[in-house]
């Protein structure tokens, strides 16, 4: 019997996770997991370090992405896999969006200094270093100016949905990005369907091309996963799972393992890329 795991859902500091690539593919490979993707919020920078660390330590690199979209004016994730990462419209897109995040942390930074707080755009970046800028990175540049105490303070006071520095999400039609994800050779998940989805959209989304959803995360109840596991199997839909890794809480090691899942499940990925 196959007994190799693995994870489909990670976050390395190319976007708003805390290790590099090649610390997260050892991080992974030391809890045992054989294949991993790293899904990091529209980037793929992290892809070559991670291939590459993965090659050492006998970790299975898949490409991953976590794509920012919308679907009736509702934000929604779509973790894209198996795609080709040279893929000229990818590229372009992944590009624009990095260029459209930058501008909106500058807005962010905008509205708490009219609030008071004398934060720089540079103080951001020191946290983002050549990553995809997030709020996460604010958050962490607040906690460290000592404007507030916590990281989860700082959304809690300034930086969550509607909050007094809260500016929009640059966001993608979902049709497109699936469309986009097929034609690089990829396939579509709708990510941690638990998060403002429900069925209706979820059938909606299938309409639009999804391929599948997360049944496995952190943030599902047994309830919900085994939901979400009826969903695929009676719409014949891919099922993924992963840890949604970012490395600043201490449970987050043991979720590693606690969310994998079967190695098995990446060939079915596999055949509906091909």
């Amino acid at each position: 019997m196959d007994v190799r795991r693995a994870d489909l859902h990670t976050h390395s500091r190319c976007s708003d996770g805390k290790l590099a690539p090649a610390e997260l593919v050892k991080k992974v490979c030391e809890r045992g997991i054989r294949a991993l993707a790293v899904t990091d919020h529209d980037t793929i920078d992290a892809l070559t370090e991670a291939i590459a660390a993965g090659e050492r330590l006998g970790v299975e690199i898949i490409p991953g992405v976590e794509l920012s979209a919308t679907v009736d004016e509702q934000e929604v994730h779509l973790l894209g896999y198996c795609f080709d990462p040279e893929n000229s419209d990818l590229v372009g897109h992944l590009n624009e969006f990095r260029c459209r995040r930058q501008e909106r942390s500058e807005q962010i930074v905008a509205l708490l200094n009219k609030h008071g707080l004398a934060l720089r755009v540079d103080d951001v970046l020191l946290h983002a270093r050549d990553g995809v800028v997030g709020r996460p990175h604010i958050a962490q540049a607040l906690v460290t100016r000592g404007f507030v105490a916590s990281y989860e303070q700082a959304f809690a006071w300034y930086l969550k949905d509607h909050g007094p520095a809260f500016v929009p999400k640059p966001l993608f039609p979902v049709a497109d990005a699936l469309t986009m994800l097929h034609e690089a050779g990829g396939i579509g998940i709708l990510a941690h369907p638990g998060s403002r989805t429900n069925g209706r959209m979820i059938r909606d989304l299938v309409r639009k091309g999804l391929d599948g959803l997360e049944t496995v995360h952190p943030s599902h109840s047994v309830s919900l996963t085994r939901q979400f596991k009826d969903i695929t199997r009676e719409r014949g839909l891919i099922e993924t799972g992963g840890s949604d890794y970012h490395g600043f809480r201490p449970h987050e090691d043991e979720n590693i393992n606690r969310y994998s899942i079967p190695y098995q499940r990446l060939e079915r990925m596999r055949r509906a890329a091909a």
